[in-house]
């Protein structure tokens, strides 16, 4: 069974000086979603779903099975921006309107990594 937790706290933004919201959503493989809004409304009990409206960011870790073993070896990220979003809890969907962009594949820097 998933945990029903959610973490929400604020970050100044730069858009305009309003305060962006996150949220941390986790998920069944244990790779938890970032969820970035100037708005962010959970409709009802985990699981629900998830409305972000302003400057939204999903973003996601990129986790693949390599070698014989299978072993996840996570490196990078996927990103979605959008002017508004809806995410499904129950099953990870995504619906996002207006200027929307999507990064496949953004590998986190070495630097970073250490």
């Amino acid at each position: 069974m998933r945990p029903a937790l959610s973490v929400f706290f604020g970050l100044a933004s730069a858009l305009a000086g309003e305060e962006a919201q996150h949220a941390i959503v986790p998920v069944a493989a244990g790779r938890p979603v970032s969820l970035t809004a100037i708005s962010i409304e959970r409709e009802g009990a985990y699981p629900s779903v998830i409305r972000l409206k302003g400057a939204v960011e999903i973003k996601s870790q990129v986790c693949l099975p390599v070698g014989k073993a299978h072993k996840l070896i996570c490196d990078g990220y996927t990103l979605l921006r959008a002017d508004s979003a809806t995410y499904v809890e129950a099953t990870g969907e995504i619906k996002a309107e207006g200027a929307v962009s999507f990064t496949p594949l953004k590998h986190e820097s070495a630097a970073r990594k250490r």
